[in-house]
């Protein structure tokens, strides 16, 4: 098997690699004038206050309640499924080590 075929010309690496660059400074330079426009606007930032915080810290008080219960279920899930591999369940495992 000959990986040679999967080289990428330099050429195009280099015109990914500035796009992406490009993408990035863009993402920047929107990111500071929205900045910007709500410092000289002094309504709109109070707005984006009373708007945005509430909001943030309803979804990272949900995600905190949530993600415990996902977290048991996955785990419940990847335990049976290991059982389920082997053959075995919860019961034989235990009587095997007792």
């Amino acid at each position: 098997m000959s990986t040679t075929d999967t080289i990428r010309p330099t050429a195009e690496l280099t015109a990914d690699v500035a796009e992406s660059a490009g993408d990035g400074l863009r993402a920047a330079e929107i990111g500071v004038v929205v900045l910007i426009g709500l410092l000289a606007c002094p309504p709109f930032l109070i707005l984006a206050v009373v708007v945005a915080a509430p909001l943030v810290a309803g979804a990272a008080l949900i995600a905190a309640l949530v993600a415990p219960v996902l977290a048991v279920g996955c785990l419940v899930r990847r335990v049976r499924a290991h059982h389920r591999a082997h053959g075995t369940t919860l019961f034989l495992h235990r009587l095997r080590r007792s």
